[in-house]
């Protein structure tokens, strides 16, 4: 699988972890939800694949879509 969205070498800026952490949590509910109202099931790098496209499309500064990215490879 080889999505241009997801970054496996994102670097994790300290000062933004918390603001990263929060984004990327109220993204997971978001698509949760989308699974659950299509009763769909969603393996673990689909997940990241499709948290990594939302992070891109937003309008976040490099930094934190960097960091986004780096805490997203975590999950």
């Amino acid at each position: 699988m080889g999505s241009k969205s997801l970054k496996l070498d994102a670097k994790i800026t300290p000062e933004r972890v918390d603001e990263a952490l929060t984004i990327r949590d109220r993204l997971i509910i978001e698509l949760l939800v989308g699974v659950l109202d299509e009763q769909l099931v969603i393996e673990r790098p689909i997940l990241r694949e499709r948290l990594a496209n939302l992070v891109e499309l937003a309008d976040y500064d490099a930094e934190l879509k960097e960091t986004l990215h780096g805490v997203i490879n975590k999950l």
